[in-house]
């Protein structure tokens, strides 16, 4: 039920009015203005409500505010209906009847005119959503930490958050209007750009890195995504950039690329020259216990040189297991092969798989490295005769767990403590690699690794989340 003011200034036009409408509308008869749904003013009040009026359809706008003027003929007020479409000339009154009403044609007016209220007042509901969702995402990225940059279809860039002003030194005057060539730095070539150009403008992403230029001529290297942004119909209406600066993080690869080159170069090249020393002084030395030290010499140096190529291979085997993300494997099907592989490279041991699940287990493929450097490290450090070890696959509907049990000396408990921390502490380190890059792996994934030793060999679970 709709709420109708009559501002009328005959009190009993006003009643009779008021009876009227009161049979489907519930009235207002108050001399000072109310909140309604729509207000009747007659000839006689219409210039004392009429600035009053005007006030309040600017307040409520651009929920649609209706005013109906009851006329009387011969009125010496004039009011003229100007166009809808007329900003100028404010619509004040909507609607004229004249009076005596005709009660059907009075009803279908009011109806009408309620109606495109509600209308109104739908279309402003959504709007007003429309406007807070708009309100946080711009506060979203006006806060973000990425650079972010908007253009037109053109690339010429029309909005550019702070943090592109402080990773480009350019102010947002500067860059709007401009081109997002601003950043060009010339290390990459044109087809370079045409590639970027060619994604982007067939309404692909483009991702990849690039070396920019800040408006100081610093350059600086971005992980820079692109994305087209689409209308309903498919037309791109523009593009979305986000920069992160990655310059550090790729100064500090580089760096510790060349010092991991340079030690192991180093490491291998002192460490052959140490043990070949150790073999001349061993031919030329009578003392027993002279050359138990030239023996202790040559396997501490192999120990180093073998931790050297270790960590060179765990450093090819992390890279590229990271190297995809989503791949995804079965993991039953995983550990068979790996127990084969190892079984191929080590026909002295027995290793066996107990039944697992008949049902395929998808587990992310980068935990799979991890999984093999266990089983591998059950063989490789058995000091029996014949390494045993026994792989079991189970899985409770969310993970999946592989236990590997061996027959071996088990896992030291420095390293065991080092691995349940997740940290090393300054008297206290883990030596073992491979444990380190296993559990790494698994850790990436949101998986666990726990270990149990005792004197009859190790146990080693590693749970790995079923995707």
């Amino acid at each position: 039920m709709a709420t109708v003011q009559l501002l009328l200034a005959d009190e009993a036009n006003r009643d009779a009015l008021s009876t009227l409408v009161g049979e489907r509308h519930e009235t207002v008869t108050d001399e000072a203005v109310r909140e309604a749904d729509l207000y009747v003013v007659d000839d006689a009040s219409f210039s004392r409500y009429r600035e009053r009026l005007a006030q309040l359809k600017r307040d409520l706008d651009p929920v649609f505010c209706p005013v109906v003027l009851v006329r009387r003929d011969r009125s010496p007020v004039s009011v003229t209906l100007p166009d809808i479409d007329d900003t100028d000339r404010p619509l004040i009154v909507n609607e004229v009847v004249r009076a005596p009403v005709d009660r059907q044609a009075f009803f279908r007016t009011l109806s009408n005119l309620l109606v495109r209220r509600s209308q109104t007042e739908e279309l402003a509901g959504d709007l007003r959503a429309r406007n807070a969702e708009l309100r946080r995402f711009e506060e979203a990225v006006e806060h973000a930490g990425l650079a972010i940059f908007v253009t037109d279809p053109e690339g010429t860039i029309e909005y550019v958050n702070p943090a592109f002003e402080q990773m480009t030194g350019y102010a947002a005057d500067e860059a709007e209007g401009r081109n997002p060539r601003i950043l060009k730095s010339g290390e990459q070539d044109e087809t370079f750009y045409d590639e970027l150009w060619g994604t982007i403008r067939s309404g692909d992403i483009w991702a990849d890195e690039i070396v920019n230029e800040r408006k100081s001529g610093e350059r600086f290297i971005a992980a820079q995504t692109i994305s087209p942004i689409e209308a309903d119909d498919g037309e791109i209406r523009g593009f979305v950039g986000i920069q992160e600066e990655i310059t550090d993080r790729r100064l500090r690869e580089q760096q510790l690329a060349v010092f991991h080159r340079i030690l192991r170069h180093n490491l291998r090249n002192s460490g052959t020259t140490i043990v070949g020393r150790a073999d001349v002084l061993e031919d030329q030395i009578d003392d027993d216990s002279a050359v138990e030290h030239l023996d202790v010499i040559r396997d501490s140096m192999a120990s180093l040189l073998g931790i050297s190529e270790k960590a060179n291979r765990v450093k090819h085997l992390l890279a590229s297991s990271l190297a995809e993300p989503g791949a995804e494997s079965d993991l039953m099907t995983a550990v068979a092969d790996i127990a084969e592989d190892v079984s191929e490279s080590n026909p002295e041991a027995a290793i066996s798989i107990e039944d697992g699940p008949s049902e395929p287990l998808s587990v992310d493929a980068k935990a799979i490295p991890a999984v093999r450097e266990f089983v591998e490290n059950a063989v490789t450090h058995s000091e029996a005769a014949t390494p045993r070890v026994a792989i079991h696959v189970a899985s409770d509907g969310s993970t999946g767990t592989v236990t590997i049990v061996d027959n071996g000396p088990g896992i030291p408990d420095r390293e065991q403590r080092v691995l349940r921390a997740g940290t090393e502490k300054p008297l206290e380190h883990g030596s073992g690699l491979g444990l380190w890059f296993a559990y790494w792996l698994v850790s990436h994934v949101g998986g666990d690794v726990d270990i149990r030793a005792d004197r009859s060999g190790t146990t080693v679970a590693v749970t790995i989340p079923v995707r």
